[in-house]
Parts: C-alpha cells; structure tokens; sequence
C-alpha cells in the first residue's frame, strides 16, 4: 500500500519494479495496510459443469514445464521491507486440485517462496 495515495501496488524483480496498482477506492475492507496475502491459481466452471484441469493437468510434480508456479514470491511491510510470512497452502477439493509452498532456502533465496499447483479437474 502507497502511504501517500493508498494505492496498492503490484511490485516484481529485485528491483521492485512497479507493474500496476489498484486504486484505494475499489478495496472498501482494506482501508488501513493488509493482515494477510494470497497467492496461487483458480480454475472456475459455472454450476452443473464438471472442474476443468489447471496448469498441464497434473498434480504437482516439481518439475518444470509441467507445475503451474508463482515463483520468487515476497511481502513488503509498510516501510517497504521484505519480511518472512507464514504460509497455508489450501485447495477446495484434493481430489482435483493439490498445491505446495516450498519456503525459502539459502540465503540467495531470502524470504522468496514458490507455490506450485495443478491438477486434473473433474473427470468425467
């Protein structure tokens, strides 16, 4: 969140490069700074229609061309600091759909994570 126009900003790369904003207006709940972030993938079908795959259609394997992946993923705190955020990983149904965190490891890779999904969906 800007602290001068409570935008809020979608940074990448180490540099923080500034990707887009969402202006302050359109998040009714997030006037102050957020408690919480989230990150992954969403697969939708309307109602009555079976759950489409996500990613190639398999569950994870860590291996790469096959995961559907948010990678070198980090949360700045209202100074603009990278910090270390606990993490979750949640999936509405595992029979159709799995995700991992893998947390960072070395100090190359401080407080970057990388969450891999996918899956095959319903099948019918």
């Amino acid at each position: 969140k800007d602290l001068v126009n409570g935008n809020w900003w979608v940074l990448v790369q180490e540099t923080h490069r500034e990707v887009g904003f969402w202006p302050q207006n359109i998040f009714t709940q997030l006037a102050g700074f957020a408690t919480h972030i989230e990150w992954g993938g969403v697969a939708y079908s309307p109602p009555d229609i079976p759950e489409p795959p996500m990613g190639s259609s398999f569950f994870p394997t860590n291996m790469k061309g096959y995961d559907g992946s948010c990678n070198g993923i980090t949360a700045l705190n209202y100074k603009g600091e990278t910090i270390e955020v606990n993490t979750i990983p949640h999936t509405d149904n595992p029979d159709f759909y799995r995700v991992y965190d893998i947390p960072p490891r070395g100090t190359n890779r401080k407080y970057k994570h990388t969450v891999l999904y996918g899956g095959p969906g319903e099948r019918t």
